[in-house]
């Protein structure tokens, strides 16, 4: 039939036929599953009561059959829910808006039941996790994603191997999102060695971390038989400071700067966490 098209009917065909391949490719690409970075930032909220500010993500570990649901898990370092009195506190969860948008849906939670903490916190390690239920907007992260001692043994990272790092800097005075999605920032594996975990519980990245910034997620891409493969290695503890004391003729004090270094509990403390739950 085409060998007897005029060229206009050609050239419609034609064009028609690259519109199609055009909205093919497109469809497919939005089908792509999210890459690392994404799914991270997806699982990754804002946690707040009235006395303060922190970041926590959520894993799940599945069912041991399709008869029961998964389990939701929310990770924080120990001291966001240390500090926070009261009994509720509030995750800064996010769902769909208009015009493809997103937009903030705060969600308040158990945190304790009278006196006694919900969650359940590492015996030497500043790392919580606390059960949740499901939610229709909470997005998480399948546990397979978080390092474990095979992993380090078989892929220590070396000394500057780039990480990420996500978290809420200053979260009750500063929202880099209307929606309360979290910032993601760069940074290095800063100090050495970083294993074993028996004796390096926690690490140093170079990077600045902030004021709410605890319990966040920081992860790196290891190798797994050769192969690519991006992993949670641990959650921000804190930073390091460096404290002076000055003495003038009228007048003495402390100054403190940031060093610019933060600290991070190793993943296998989360894992441990999450396994004692039993």
């Amino acid at each position: 039939m085409l060998a007897h098209s005029t060229p206009q009917t050609l050239n419609r065909w034609l064009c028609s036929l690259m519109l199609g391949l055009s909205l093919a490719l497109a469809v497919d690409a939005r089908a792509q599953p999210a890459g690392m970075g994404t799914q991270v930032v997806l699982a990754t909220y804002r946690l707040e009561n009235a006395q303060t500010t922190g970041t926590a993500f959520v894993v799940r570990r599945a069912a041991a059959d399709d008869k029961q649901p998964d389990e939701l898990f929310l990770v924080t370092a120990a001291h966001a829910f240390e500090k926070m009195t009261g009994t509720k506190a509030t995750l800064v969860l996010r769902e769909p808006a208009e015009g493809g948008d997103w937009k903030a849906a705060p969600w308040e939670f158990t945190i304790r039941d009278g006196d006694q903490p919900r969650w359940h916190k590492h015996p030497q390690q500043d790392v919580a996790v606390l059960r949740l239920e499901a939610h229709e907007h909470l997005v998480s992260l399948p546990l397979e994603m978080l390092a474990t001692a095979a992993d380090w043994t078989d892929s220590p990272p070396e000394p500057g191997t780039l990480v990420r790092c996500v978290g809420y800097p200053h979260a009750a005075q500063f929202k880099p999102s209307a929606a309360g999605f979290p910032l993601t920032r760069l940074g290095c594996l800063a100090s050495y060695p970083v294993t074993p975990f028996a004796k390096q519980p926690t690490f140093l990245v170079d990077y600045n971390s902030f004021e709410g910034d605890s319990g966040g997620p920081v992860y790196l891409e290891m190798t797994n038989h050769g192969q690519p493969q991006g992993k949670i290695v641990g959650l921000v503890q804190g930073q390091h400071f460096l404290d002076e004391r000055y003495k003038l003729v009228y007048q003495e004090g402390l100054t403190r700067k940031r060093l610019g270094i933060a600290i991070v509990v190793n993943s296998q403390a989360i894992l441990e966490t999450i396994t004692a739950m039993q």
